[in-house]
């Protein structure tokens, strides 16, 4: 931690409610990773989380740090064992004084409590997302439900936490104007130290697809590109993808180089790369405005170049304008051979690993984002 870093004190204790466990992927790049450096910042930090399995190295760890996790078992999958969790998060959580509710099921959870002083963490549109991964089916009384819940957690908020502004405009033109003014961007924040910018690695070209990788994702339109170089230069295609997906016989059909890492892993995996895809589908609709998959940052902080779809308007346009990455997918304005060429001019350009890193300073700096953290959580007090 810098020697300039601000220590707090003067906050409450905060409840900080995540859906997500700490070991996934989301968990340990996102939540884990905010929370232990709020911690560090002098923090008093209630951490509830609902884990799959508990690790006590990790419950070792916060204890260290001075945080008090309290993890939950997840319980059954489906829409009752998700109700099942937003119970027990209520009773988890009562009588806390300010909560910080990671996403819709946990703003959920706080409305049912009755807590006063909270922050809903937009994250993504929730349900959106849902729909368009064919997680829920559109129009069903899941949907309706989740609807609601969005609805309230927009009204009765004390603030909001969204990772886009394109996110709090959608949201403002659903609820009236009703979030904007108690709305601020913590976009998802990388851990600088952690992820260090690197020279180029040498050729063959490594172009990597890491994180997550499901019915969200537009893995055609990022298989093209892949080929496209391929027929230009050598190419070793990578991805490392936390579970098995829905594509393993196409992955294995172009020779995909599948790979497992760990969260500290990751870092150096990054910088074996060359170039990143986070291309989503374009059909995904409106629940793009919300969404700025982490990987974006972790490629940028270690100077890297990323591909995104033009759907991920906040990420496009930054990439654009700063010229550290390329926009292609469904909706693309220019052909495959239009983006592939800007892609060649990117990595033949030495300046880009510099512009990249930079980039990851001005908007992905995990200090950043906790330093607006207190601010949020402070005008909640006062």
């Amino acid at each position: 931690m810098d020697s300039k870093t601000e220590v707090v004190s003067d906050l409450p204790t905060l409840t900080y409610l995540s859906m997500d466990p700490l070991t996934s992927t989301v968990g340990s790049s996102q939540v884990l990773a905010y929370v232990e450096r709020l911690a560090l910042r002098g923090v008093d930090v209630d951490l509830v989380t609902f884990e799959h399995r508990v690790d006590f190295d990790l419950r070792e760890r916060l204890a260290g740090i001075g945080v008090r996790w309290r993890p939950q078992d997840f319980g059954r999958h489906g829409s009752a064992g998700g109700l099942g969790r937003v119970v027990r998060a209520c009773q988890s959580i009562r009588g806390a004084v300010m909560v910080h509710a990671r996403s819709d099921m946990a703003a959920g959870a706080v409305s049912l409590a009755g807590i006063d002083r909270w922050v809903w963490d937009v994250r993504s549109f929730w349900v959106d997302q849902k729909v368009a991964s064919g997680v829920i089916r559109a129009g069903s009384m899941q949907e309706r439900i989740m609807r609601r819940v969005e609805h309230r957690a927009a009204i009765r908020c004390s603030a909001a936490i969204a990772l886009t502004e394109s996110a709090i405009v959608e949201l403002d033109r659903r609820y009236n104007h009703a979030v904007s003014p108690k709305a601020t961007v913590v976009t998802t924040c990388v851990d600088l130290d952690r992820f260090q910018a690197s020279t180029m690695p040498p050729m063959p070209l490594r172009v990597l697809l890491s994180g997550t990788l499901n019915r969200y994702y537009d893995l055609q339109s990022m298989l093209d590109l892949v080929a496209e170089l391929r027929r230009r230069r050598p190419v070793e295609f990578i991805v490392a993808s936390p579970e098995e997906t829905d594509w393993e016989a196409e992955l294995s059909t172009v020779e995909a180089v599948r790979v497992s890492a760990t969260p500290d892993e990751m870092k150096d995996l990054v910088a074996s790369s060359h170039l990143g895809l986070s291309v989503c589908r374009d059909d995904a609709g409106v629940s793009l405005l919300a969404a700025m998959p982490t990987k974006i940052g972790e490629f940028l902080a270690a100077g890297r170049p990323v591909v995104v779809n033009p759907g991920l308007i906040d990420a496009a346009a930054l990439l654009t304008q700063e010229r550290c990455g390329v926009t292609y997918g469904q909706a693309s304005s220019c052909g495959l051979d239009e983006a592939v060429d800007q892609l060649e001019d990117l990595l033949a350009d030495p300046m880009t690993s510099e512009r990249c890193r930079s980039l990851a300073e001005s908007h992905f700096d995990l200090e950043t984002g906790v330093d607006c953290l207190i601010g949020v959580y402070r005008s909640l007090c006062g």
